[in-house]
C-alpha cells in the first residue's frame, strides 16, 4: 500500500488534502463559535489563512505539479523516498499548526519553510534535465510562495509584527495567479477534448493580457495596499478574466460535471476581483468577501475539480464523475455562494456556519470516495 501511495505525487498529497480541507475548516468554525481548540499564541486569522494556503493549496500544488511534470517531460519527478520526505515535511508542519502547545513553533517553522524550496528543487531538476523551457517560470513562482511564507513566520515569531496579514493577502493573489495561469491551459483544453463541437475560443492576446494584469495586482498591492488606486487594476483583471471565461463557452458544459465545476469555479475569479475593486471604491462590501470568493469559490472549486479529474484519470478510471463527486461539486459551489452572500447579510453568523459545513461536506465526500482509489494500484 505504501509503495503505491508514494509512487507518484498526486496520491499522498491529494489524499491528505481532501481530509485536511474537510477537517481544518470544521476546526476553524468550532474555534469561531466556541473559542476552542487552542491555537496557542498563533494569530487566529493567520492560522486559518495560512493553513488554507500553505496547508491545503500547497499540498494540491505539489501533487498536481509533480504529476504533471512527468507528462510534460517524460521523466520521473520523484522517487518514493524523496516524495516521502517532502510529504513528511508537509505533515510535520500541519501537526505543528494543529497542536501549537505541544510542538515548538521553531520546529513547525523549519518544516513549513522547507516545503516550497524542496518542491521547487524537485521541479527545477526535472525541467532542467528535459530542457522544458515553457515551464521554467514555475520554479520562481514556487520560490515566491516560500518568501511569502517566511514573512508570515516572521510575524508569528514576533520578528516583524503586522507583516503576516499583507503577506497572506499577497499569497492569495499568487494562488489566484497560478489558477489563472494553469486554468487558461487546462480548462479550454479539457473542454475541447470532451466537447469538440462546442466552439471554444482562445485568443493569445487576451490570454497574455489577462495573465499580465492579474500578475500586476501583486506589485500593485505590495506598493499601494488597500488604496483606491488599486481598484482599476482589480476591475480590469475582473473584466479580462470574465471575457476569457466566456470565450470558453461555459454554458455548454453543464452536462459534464468534470467540466462545469472548472468553469463555475473560474467564474469566482472575476467575482472576487470585482468585489475587492468596488470595496476600494467605497461600496459597502468587506474586503474579506472578495478574498473568500477567490479562496472558497475559485481555489476550493478548482482544487476539488482537478483532484477528482486527476485521481480518476491517473488511476485508470473513466473520466466520468461518480454521483458522490458531482454532489461534492454542488456543495462547494453552494459554500462559495453562502460565503459571498455575507456581502448582503454581513452579521448572519449562520451563513458562516453554513459555509463551513458545506465546504467540509464537499471535501469529506471527495476524501471518502478517493481514499480507496488513491491507495489502490492503477487499474489496467
Amino acid at each position: 500500500m505504501l509503495r503505491t501511495l508514494f509512487s507518484i505525487g498526486f496520491r499522498p498529497f491529494f489524499l491528505a488534502a481532501g481530509w485536511l480541507a474537510a477537517a481544518w475548516v470544521l476546526i476553524w468554525v468550532t474555534f469561531l463559535l466556541r473559542g476552542s481548540p487552542s491555537l496557542g499564541s498563533l494569530h487566529p486569522i493567520l492560522w486559518h489563512g495560512h493553513e488554507m494556503v500553505f496547508g491545503l493549496a500547497a499540498a494540491v500544488i505539489a501533487g498536481f505539479l509533480l504529476t504533471a511534470v512527468q507528462n510534460w517531460t517524460g521523466l520521473t519527478s520523484t522517487t518514493p523516498a524523496s516524495l516521502g520526505v517532502l510529504f513528511a515535511t508537509w505533515v510535520l508542519a500541519r501537526l505543528g499548526f494543529l497542536f501549537p502547545d505541544a510542538i515548538p513553533l521553531w520546529l513547525t517553522s523549519i518544516a513549513d519553510l522547507a516545503f516550497f524550496p524542496l518542491l521547487a528543487g524537485m521541479m527545477a531538476r526535472v525541467l532542467w534535465r528535459a530542457r522544458n523551457r515553457n515551464n521554467y517560470l514555475l520554479v520562481p513562482l514556487l520560490l515566491a510562495f516560500a518568501v511569502l511564507n517566511l514573512a508570515i513566520h516572521l510575524d508569528l515569531h514576533g520578528v516583524r509584527p503586522g507583516i503576516g496579514i499583507p503577506a497572506l493577502h499577497l499569497t492569495v493573489y499568487l494562488v489566484t495567479l497560478l489558477l489563472v495561469f494553469m486554468g487558461g491551459r487546462v480548462i479550454p483544453f479539457f473542454t475541447e477534448r470532451r466537447l469538440p463541437d462546442l466552439g471554444v475560443r482562445r485568443w493569445p492576446v487576451l490570454d497574455w493580457a489577462t495573465l499580465l494584469v492579474t500578475l500586476a495586482i501583486l506589485p500593485g498591492y505590495l506598493w499601494l495596499g488597500r488604496d483606491p488606486a488599486l481598484a482599476p487594476l482589480l476591475l480590469a483583471a475582473a473584466a479580462l478574466n470574465l471575457i476569457r471565461l466566456l470565450a470558453w463557452r461555459p454554458w455548454g458544459t453543464l452536462t459534464v460535471p468534470l467540466l462545469w465545476i472548472l468553469h463555475v469555479s473560474y467564474f469566482w475569479i472575476p467575482v472576487g476581483f470585482l468585489l475587492q475593486g468596488i470595496h476600494l471604491l467605497g461600496a459597502p462590501v468587506s474586503w474579506s468577501i472578495g478574498i473568500h470568493a477567490l479562496m472558497v469559490g475559485a481555489m476550493g472549486g478548482l482544487i476539488l475539480g482537478m483532484m477528482a479529474r486527476v485521481s480518476l484519470g491517473h488511476t485508470g478510471r473513466p473520466l466520468e464523475a461518480p454521483a458522490v463527486i458531482t454532489v461534492a461539486f454542488l456543495l462547494i459551489v453552494l459554500a462559495a455562494a453562502a460565503r459571498v452572500a455575507m456581502a448582503v447579510f454581513p452579521v448572519a453568523g449562520w451563513l458562516l456556519l453554513l459555509t463551513g459545513l458545506l465546504w467540509s461536506a464537499a471535501f469529506a465526500l471527495f476524501a471518502l470516495y478517493s481514499t480507496p482509489v488513491l491507495l489502490a494500484p492503477r487499474k489496467t
